[in-house]
């Protein structure tokens, strides 16, 4: 029609989409962001957790490692409620390098102790992870939660969260082929650390290869809403403001029972199971682990029920399955504390109290998963998806160090099972009056973007 430009491009001119359909980098895409940030949480956290899920650290006894773990939290409470601060400060992609940096000294720690009987460097060591890991957790909830969009967040959680949990599937085999021969409880060839440390090392650079979001490039054309800077002050004031809204209030028991039972399960297994039952214990927990939640995401995901649906039948069924698993520990630990076992795999009687470890590690995995889904739609902006993922994180870390700090005590462990359970029945009916409110109304502006977006398919693509 004598036009010199193309019908197609034309469209895309409108649209404002022809820059991005024409230049589209695959280092710039939300997949390859979502990767980086799984390698981070591979390399990083998840190392952690593999030594973490041998129980204690892989240490002969769980009370000086519980205590360390106790200051850890401690620090991880101030640095994750500070963690939209730094963020605005140094943006996400400093937070996130700076974030990885702490994990490996963690992890030398738990070497020399091992091999040198070292106290003083694990508390140290614990320090310097708690003050690195809070700025982590915020920067990699946020980017996870905004980088997606909107119609397959729960998809690129769950694949967030399986590198996370492939950290410790690799830890789970490394601690494996070192421990094998342990039949006995006790602790961890000293080896196994050195190549922990080795690996977390490498966290740094590979943070290196974020992309800002302004430079993010998302399969639906839609740039990420990358939030405002503002002046520090102001940012602490906002912080403070979602520490007093209603949502927030209603949610905090469950995000702190969330991490509560992390303490108690590491206690259970080192004192109850032998070195390498531990070390197959990390292993297979982190298959459990990444089985459920991609079952899990792609059901967030799942088209044929609306968002309301999703959010409130996901959370009916994942309180159910964490109130059965309490019922299950009291009566397994009831009897484990009346006669002290030293369990083997060969070992008659050992699947029942092995099998509960694992299936703690799968509850958390998927609390963790639903947690930070919920935190997502609970934002009305940008902004708020950084403080609250920082602030809902501070609450959890609370509760990690306050159960790590009951951990650090000789305190019967079924004090500790009693305290989870009752930990959980506070969250039930609290977090429920938010999640039936997600997808209902207009007032729900993350909710609102999901229905006007695109339908996407059950792959993970952009």
């Amino acid at each position: 029609m004598g036009s010199d430009v193309p019908p197609v491009e034309a469209i895309l001119e409108v649209a404002g989409l022809h820059h991005a359909a024409v230049k589209r980098s695959w280092y710039r895409r939300v997949f390859f962001q979502a990767t980086v940030v799984g390698w981070c949480a591979f390399l990083a956290p998840g190392l952690y957790n593999a030594m973490q899920s041998t129980g204690a650290g892989g240490q002969e006894t769980p009370y000086l490692v519980m205590a360390a773990n106790s200051v850890l939290g401690c620090m991880m409470v101030l640095t994750c409620a500070l963690g939209s601060v730094v963020a605005n400060k140094i943006g996400l992609k400093n937070a996130m390098i700076f974030g990885t940096t702490g994990y490996c000294v963690y992890a030398a720690s738990l070497y020399t102790s091992n091999r040198y009987g070292n106290q003083w460097f694990v508390y140290l060591g614990s320090a310097v992870c708690g003050i690195t890991a809070g700025i982590f957790w915020a920067a990699e909830g946020a980017i996870m939660i905004s980088y997606p969009e909107d119609s397959s967040r729960g998809r690129y959680l769950a694949y967030w969260l399986a590198y996370r949990n492939g950290g410790s599937i690799i830890g789970g085999i490394i601690n494996l082929a070192f421990n094998y021969s342990g039949t006995k409880t006790g602790s961890l060839d000293w080896r196994t650390y050195i190549v922990f440390v080795a690996l977390q090392c490498a966290a740094p650079f590979v943070a290196l290869l974020l992309s800002p979001p302004n430079k993010v490039q998302r399969g639906d054309g839609q740039q990420v809403k990358a939030p405002e800077k503002i002046h520090t002050l102001t940012e602490i004031k906002e912080v403070i403001k979602i520490l007093g809204r209603k949502d927030f209030l209603l949610v905090a028991p469950f995000f702190f029972y969330a991490t509560f039972l992390l303490s108690y399960a590491g206690s259970y297994l080192s004192l109850y199971f032998s070195v390498r039952s531990r070390a197959l214990a990390s292993l297979v927990s982190a298959l459990a682990q990444i089985t459920a939640n991609i079952l899990f995401g792609s059901f967030l995901d799942w088209k044929r029920l609306s968002l309301n649906q999703r959010a409130r039948f996901s959370y009916i069924g994942l309180m159910a399955l964490f109130g059965g698993t309490w019922i299950w520990a009291t009566v397994i630990q009831h009897e484990y504390g009346l006669h002290k076992p030293d369990l083997d795999w060969v070992d008659k009687g050992f699947g029942r109290g092995w099998a509960l470890y694992i299936i703690l590690q799968v509850n958390f995995a998927l609390a963790y998963n639903y947690g930070y889904w919920l935190a997502g739609y609970m934002a009305k902006d940008p902004a708020e998806i950084v403080r609250l993922t920082s602030t809902v994180r501070a609450v959890e870390a609370a509760g990690g160090a306050v159960a790590s700090g009951i951990s650090s005590t000789h305190a019967p462990l079924i004090v500790a099972v009693g305290v989870n359970f009752g930990l959980w029945g506070l969250a039930v009916i609290p977090t429920y009056l938010v999640a039936r409110k997600i997808g209902v109304g207009v007032e729900n502006t993350t909710a609102s973007l999901e229905e006007q977006g695109p339908k996407r398919g059950g792959e993970i693509s952009d």
